[in-house]
């Protein structure tokens, strides 16, 4: 009987850690969506309605979903108490900071950080310009992203499950 019951505990705990490391790669997806949808907003902020860069991102920050509106919080944050020379090192800080929070890669997190190098920079088109090829990477990024979800989803679900299935054939 102790056997049994503890057979059923390994195999529902390997499942289980099939289903959590598998989330990453849905989350991944959810979270380059959301920073697809806050870099529009922030251009549309700044091109068309000339808002000011800590108000666009203040703006932003308001209706973004979490992590992301904390992370652009922060941004503000450290523009506005001039913590941060730069806008560059504003994101940079806050990157590291949620380093730990977001499922982006670092070739995701290096599309923000490019953004953010010229914001404020230079002129309307050359904002429009910028916005438009980080909008365009992002949503390469999303497009292997999803390949590699739709890959390795099903594959890290079945493979906690065959994995505490081997174990418990293993324990009997």
């Amino acid at each position: 009987m102790i056997k049994i019951l503890g057979g059923i505990v390994v195999l529902f705990a390997s499942t289980i850690c099939g289903f959590l490391y598998a989330e990453k790669f849905q989350n991944r997806v959810k979270e380059l969506n959301e920073i697809e949808r806050c870099l529009y907003q922030l251009r549309n902020e700044i091109l068309y309605t000339h808002t000011p860069l800590i108000q666009a991102l203040s703006n932003v920050a308001n209706k973004a979903l979490e992590p992301y509106s904390s992370f652009f919080k922060v941004i503000v944050s450290n523009l506005s108490d001039r913590n941060c020379n730069d806008v560059y090192e504003a994101f940079k800080l806050a990157v590291e900071l949620y380093e730990d929070e977001i499922s982006i890669t670092k070739e995701d997190e290096t599309i923000l950080l490019d953004l953010s190098k010229s914001l404020g920079e230079t002129d309307i088109e050359g904002q429009l310009m910028v916005f438009e090829l980080s909008i365009e990477n992002i949503k390469k990024r999303i497009k292997e992203a999803e390949i590699i979800m739709k890959k390795n989803v099903k594959m890290y679900r079945c493979l906690g499950f065959c994995l505490g299935a081997m174990v418990v054939i293993m324990l009997v």
